[in-house]
Parts: structure tokens; C-alpha cells; sequence
């Protein structure tokens, strides 16, 4: 056969590199050209914005300069009124209740956004209360009394409070100076003799449909209408306090105009503001690429009071005419960058197109020599192994020709060609199988199942198989069986994985030990085999994975197999959703490894396989080496109701077919049962003593070719272990 001769090793590589890198710079010059474009377009809106800002931010300033001034003004003329309220009482001897009225209606105080009224809240010392008292109910007002009542001490009580609103009563008579938040301001209005201003309270005198919160302002009284020189005498001679009541939501009403486009908070005292608005209002209107929102704080001191009022702009302050004048700034410059991105990247890829589709015609070229050589090689390699047991065949049966010519056929010569047909035949079989199973492999026609499975039942079941075989050759031989551990994989699939690999290690190792167990990996499981065998050379490692390959300087034979169980494991573990790992050093031995996704342990087993189990009526005989399978199984079947034998041998097999109770509709049987007797060959002594055929299903943990050739050619059924219940019942049912 002629083959063309392959490129130079290292072209291929060569040419992908300059490929890559030619598509990689296909990307790279649009991007950089879009980013210079967009830089260039960014420039110019930063610098409209900064020119917008600018101008917003001299508006800003002349709006909360308008503000501050405004309740600068408000405060002054509550105070205003507050002083000459207190003329009244320094011109009279008394005041009486109308003559506080009438003087209050000619304030006109309604013209004074958020004052909400004038009070004064008189001294009533303890040894006047009762006559107070009862001086005020006679005024009209028989329910009067002075709230909280106390046991000792001067108390005030709010006397009057105009205008007089539909709370008034609920009011008349309260103690203020015994409220902790109106107190101090008294008290230091009282000692100072001028006007002090009380912490934040609640005003319910102002309207009975809404109870505000607002300030008061007091001014002292004292007797002889006249403030005294020190603060004793001012202490002993206070008969009272004018205040004043204000709403903050009113005095601030409307301060800022028709625009409302900025808000203005005010606090009580200095400084408490500046925190909270660097921490609140450091945004930009529709995010950090647009207008910036402005804010600003001021202090003022009004009747010995500091008060600080903190401005914000809101995002409506930026007309709609600056906010479309960046959003076309923005739009243009980004348009304008995209096109100019997108006409760079069409005149790469017109470039390139055309050395793209010449690198893909020579890519598709090489790849079709490449298997073209790949598919002489398999022939090639597929023919000579089918021919060894052929020839072999053929050559044995030339011998058992001319051996009938003699007089006399000796029989252990008769024998030991007959064994030797065996083995050919064998092989032929395996070879096959072999092939048959990478057809189906590559074809995609293997389904797998996929399910939580227990790492230690597969790790036992190698044990069970390879513990025999590595002891006749000397080898230490180790299973590792974790517990709690699960993995999502087909038990089947999985551990004819791990057989081919478990049976690779016993193949090439003829001294030592071997290894097998697995591990956590965060959310996979790593199952591993380890031996001391003749390890693998690292220029072989990306072969081993091909179909025939076997490891250089090891004979071409039916001991050291085929070379497909690890093309089988590689394309059986990407099928199962993992991946197969290597690490060997020559001499001294391998480590191969399957990586599988994790599974959860299930909550708890299912509990309707019992009732699966199904119409099924007859006895079953079960026939296995092992007592634990034979216990574990003679139990579950009882508990199913089915009568049940076991049997541990060919010998007991036939005994208990023949024994009383009724001739066993079933059987059930490992397919290696010691001592060389398989299986089928129990079924059939079954079947001679009974004189008829019974349903028989082969059962076993043996993964290799031969018990799924043996049970075909018998006609029986053949599953794998470990075999769970529900499987186990559906297949009780469907026996008929």
C-alpha cells in the first residue's frame, strides 16, 4: 500500500501559531482603535461637563445664599414677635386672658410661615396652687388643673396660647418646665434674661389633624416687669415665660421658591450635618458619567442659637437642555468610535479571510492524510492480530487432521491441542469483543446511566475479581474501601474502567505491589491505581491512550492483551463526564487515575422494590462462592416472599435441585464459581438433573469478554454487580 509521506512535525504547530496570532491581532487593532476612540470621545464630554458644572454650580451658590438669608429673616421675625409680645407684660401690671388675645391677633403672626402661636406658661408656687387653680375655673374652664400635679416645688403652667386651636384644653395647665426637652431652654432663658431656644419637641397645640415637630422660643418674665442684675435675683423673681411655638416643616415652607430643585435639612447645633451629606450625596445624576450633584453648609446663629443647614441639589436641577447636550456629546463620540472600530475590524478580516481559508484548506488536507495513515495503521495492526489466532487455527487443525490418519490417537496430546484451540479461539474472541466495543464507543451507540453509586461496592467487587490473580503472581494486591463516599457514574461502565486498568497493572508487573483505592477532590472523586510495574517513558504517555498500543519491548501476545483496553477506558470515562490521568516513571512503576463528579449519599434506599418484585411465583436457587452475596441475597429474596435455596458449588447445586420442596423455577449464579466450574456449567448440570430447562440469569462482577460471550452463546441473561434491588425485581418480573 502506497501512503504519501507526513509534513514535518513541527509545521502543523508552526502554522497554527501564526494563524492564532494573526486572529488574535484581528481583535486586538479594533479594540485598540475603539479605545482611542472612546478616549477621544470621553476628552471632549469631560470637558462640556466641567463647563456645565461650573455654570450649575454659581446657580447652586446664589440659591442657597437665597435660602440662608430667607430663614436667616423667619427666625429674626419670630423673635420680633417674641419681644413684643414681652413689651405687653412690661407695660402692664397684669395681663388679663383677652388682653393677651387681642394683642396676639394684631401680630398678624399668620403672615410668619411656621409660627404656629405665642403662649405664656406662668410660675405657680406650691402654696398659691389651690388659688390659682381655682382663679382659672371661675375664668370659665372648670376642669383646670395644673398637669403633672406636684407634691412639692414650683410648677408652671402654659396659661395661655394664641390662637387658640381645638387642642387648647388638652394644653391648658401642662408643667413644660418639668419636660426634660423644653426645660434647659428655660431655664437658660431664665438665668440669661434673653431669648434661648428649646431642643426639637412635639407641638400638638398647632393643629389636632397633625402633630408636628418644631422648636419654642422662651423669653423670661420677671416680677416688677424687669430683669435683675444677677442670676440669683433673676432665679427668685421669674414669674414666667413668653414663647413662641414654630413648626420647622412650616418655617421652611416655600424658602426655596417655585423651583423645587434643591432641598435644604436643618439641624440643631453646628457641624452635625457634614457626615452624612459627603456620605449621601456624593452621587451623579444617572450615575458616575453625568452631572455631579451639588451640596453646600452653612452656619446660623439666631437668638443664641447655631443652627446648620445643609443644601442638595436634586437631579432635576440640571436643565433637560445640559443633560441632552452631554447625552449628544456621549452618543456621538461613541458612535462615531464603534464605526470606526468596525471599519478596522472589516478590512483585518477581508485580509485575513482569504489566509484563513487557505490555512483551513491545508488543515483539512492534513487532518484527512493524517487519517488516512491512522486508519493503515489500524488495519494494518487489526489484521496481524487477527491473523495470529487464525494461523494458529489452522495450523492446530492440520495437526488433529493428520493425527486421525494414525492407528492410535494418544489422548493427552489430543488434549493439549484441544486446550490450545481454546486459547486461540479465546483470543480471537477477545479481539473482537475489543474492536466490537470501540465501534460502538466511537459510533456514540453506548448509553450510560447515571446514578449515585457507593465507592467502596466497586472498589470490592475488584477486589473480588484481581485479588486471586495477582496473589499467583506474587503481588501484593490492596483495595482500599472507603466509606460515605458516592460518586455519579454507571456502575457498569465504571467498573469496566477500573478492571481495564486494575488488569493492565497485573499484566505489567512482576514484582511489587499494587495500589487501588480512591479520594475526595473537592467535588469530584479520584480513583486510583497504583503499581510497581515497568512504568511508562514520557515520549510513549500521549500514545497509551490509542487503539493496539502496547508498552515498546513487551511481546505482541494474548498474556500482555490487545491494546485497546485503554482506547476503551479513555473514550468510556469521557463518556461518564471525566477524565483519565497518568503519572509513571520507567522502572519503577504507574499511576493511572479516574476523575468522576461527587455524588450526595441518598436520604434512603427505596423502599418499592419489594413491591417490584411482582407476579414472579416459583423458587429461585441461588448459586454463589461467596456466603455474604448468599446470605444477602437468600434474605432479600425471602423477604420478597420467594422460597429460596443457595448453593456454594456445582455439587450442591444439583443436590438442591433434587431435594424436596419442589424443583426451582430460578436460578440465579455467580459465573465464577472456584475451582474453574463456571456458571453455565452449573445451569446446565441443573438442568440435566431436572430433565428440562430452567430460566437461568449469570450474575457477575467480571467485566472481561468471556461472560458475555459464554452467556450469549448459551442464550442466558447476564448482568453486572453490583446488581441493585429495583434491578434485581424488574428482572424477577419479567421472568416468566
Amino acid at each position: 500500500m502506497t501512503t504519501m509521506a507526513p509534513s514535518q512535525p513541527g509545521a502543523p504547530k508552526a502554522r497554527l501559531r501564526a494563524f492564532r496570532r494573526l486572529r488574535f491581532f484581528s481583535y486586538l487593532l479594533p479594540c485598540v482603535v475603539l479605545g482611542l476612540a472612546l478616549s477621544m470621545a470621553w476628552y471632549f464630554w469631560e470637558r462640556e461637563r466641567r463647563e456645565i458644572e461650573q455654570v450649575l454650580q454659581g446657580e447652586f451658590d446664589a440659591r442657597v445664599r437665597e435660602a440662608t438669608s430667607l430663614f436667616r429673616e423667619r427666625m429674626l421675625a419670630y423673635e420680633q414677635a417674641l419681644r413684643a409680645t414681652h413689651g405687653l407684660f412690661a407695660t402692664a401690671e397684669q395681663v388679663q386672658r383677652g388682653d393677651f388675645q387681642s394683642f396676639v391677633a394684631n401680630l398678624r403672626i399668620q403672615n410668619h410661615p411656621g409660627l404656629q402661636g405665642m403662649g405664656f406658661a406662668l410660675i405657680v408656687l406650691p402654696h398659691e396652687r389651690e388659688r390659682h387653680i381655682a382663679a382659672v375655673r371661675s375664668q370659665g374652664f372648670p376642669a383646670y388643673t395644673v398637669q403633672p400635679p406636684g407634691d412639692s416645688g414650683a410648677s408652671t403652667s402654659a396659661l395661655y396660647f394664641e390662637p387658640t386651636g381645638s387642642t387648647f384644653l388638652s394644653t391648658l395647665g401642662t408643667d413644660y418646665f418639668s419636660e426634660p426637652s423644653r426645660r434647659p431652654a428655660m431655664e437658660a432663658a431664665r438665668d440669661s434674661g434673653g431669648i434661648a431656644i428649646s431642643n426639637k419637641v412635639k407641638l400638638p397645640e398647632e393643629d389636632a389633624a397633625q402633630v408636628q415637630a418644631g422648636y419654642r422660643m422662651y423669653l423670661p418674665v420677671y416680677k416688677n416687669g424687669r430683669p435683675k442684675a444677677a442670676v440669683a435675683e433673676r432665679r427668685a423673681n421669674i414669674a414666667g415665660w413668653i414663647y413662641a411655638a414654630f413648626s420647622m416643616d412650616g418655617l421652611m415652607d416655600n424658602i426655596l421658591g417655585e423651583r423645587a430643585n434643591i432641598t435644604v435639612d436643618v439641624y440643631d447645633g453646628a457641624g452635625q450635618g457634614d457626615d452624612q451629606l459627603i456620605d449621601t450625596y456624593s452621587d451623579r445624576v444617572g450615575g458616575e458619567s453625568a452631572v455631579k450633584l451639588f451640596y453646600a453648609t452653612q452656619q446660623v446663629e439666631v437668638g443664641g442659637y447655631s443652627w446648620t443647614l445643609t443644601a442638595r441639589s436634586l437631579p432635576n436641577f440640571t436643565t433637560a437642555i445640559a443633560i441632552s447636550k452631554l447625552q449628544l456629546v456621549a452618543r456621538l463620540g461613541a458612535a462615531a468610535s464603534v464605526m470606526a472600530a468596525l471599519l478596522s475590524w472589516f478590512l483585518l478580516r477581508r485580509r485575513i479571510r482569504a489566509l484563513s481559508a487557505a490555512e483551513s484548506l491545508r488543515s483539512a488536507k492534513e487532518h484527512a492524510e493524517a487519517a488516512s495513515h491512522a486508519k493503515s495503521r489500524f488495519l494494518a495492526v487489526a489484521s496481524h492480530d487477527l491473523r495470529q489466532p487464525i494461523q494458529a487455527l489452522s495450523l492446530f487443525v492440520a495437526t488433529l487432521q493428520a493425527m486421525g490418519r494414525r492407528a492410535a490417537i494418544p489422548g493427552a496430546e489430543v488434549g493439549h491441542i484441544a486446550a490450545r484451540l481454546q486459547l486461540a479461539l479465546n483470543g480471537l474472541g477477545r479481539l473482537l469483543n475489543g474492536l466490537f466495543d470501540l465501534s460502538r464507543l466511537d459510533s456514540g451507540t453506548v448509553t450510560v446511566a447515571r446514578r449515585p453509586v457507593e465507592a467502596a461496592g466497586v472498589l470490592a467487587e475488584l477486589n473480588n475479581a484481581f485479588a486471586g490473580p495477582a496473589e499467583a503472581k506474587g503481588l501484593g494486591f490492596k483495595v482500599l474501601l472507603p466509606r460515605g463516599l458516592w460518586v455519579d457514574t454507571d456502575p457498569l461502565v465504571l467498573a469496566r474502567v477500573l478492571s481495564n486498568l486494575v488488569a493492565n497493572a497485573v499484566r505489567y508487573t512482576d514484582r511489587g505491589r499494587i495500589l487501588v483505592g480512591c479520594r475526595p477532590r473537592g467535588d469530584t472523586l479520584e480513583f486510583q491505581v497504583l503499581d510497581t510495574g515497568i512504568g511508562i517513558a514520557d515520549e510513549e504517555r500521549a500514545r497509551i491512550f490509542g487503539e493496539f498500543y502496547q508498552v515498546p519491548d513487551v511481546a505482541r501476545d494474548s498474556e500482555h492483551g490487545l491494546g485497546l483496553g485503554l482506547a476503551i477506558v479513555s473514550r468510556s470515562v469521557q463518556l461518564l463526564g471525566g477524565r483519565v490521568r497518568v503519572c509513571s516513571t520507567p522502572g519503577k512503576g504507574s499511576v493511572f487515575s479516574v476523575v468522576l463528579p461527587r455524588a450526595a449519599e441518598p436520604l434512603s434506599p427505596p423502599a418499592s422494590a419489594a413491591q417490584e418484585a411482582g407476579h414472579f411465583n416459583g423458587s429461585v436457587l441461588v448459586i454463589d462462592d461467596d456466603p455474604e452475596v448468599r446470605e444477602s441475597m437468600q434474605r432479600l429474596l425471602a423477604a420478597w416472599g420467594y422460597p429460596v435455596r443457595v448453593a456454594a458449588s456445582l455439587d450442591e447445586a444439583v443436590a438442591a435441585a433434587g431435594a424436596q420442596g419442589g424443583a426451582p423455577a430460578l436460578v440465579l449464579t455467580d459465573y465464577r464459581l472456584g475451582n474453574g466450574v463456571t456458571g453455565i456449567q452449573a445451569v446446565e448440570a441443573v438442568e440435566r438433573r431436572l430433565g428440562r430447562q430452567v430460566s437461568a440469569v449469570i450474575i457477575t462482577g467480571d467485566t472481561s469478554p468471556e461472560p458475555v460471550t459464554e452467556a450469549a452463546r448459551h442464550g442466558l441473561r447476564l448482568v453486572y454487580k453490583p446488581v441493585e434491588p429495583q434491578v434485581l425485581a424488574a428482572l424477577l418480573k419479567s421472568i416468566q
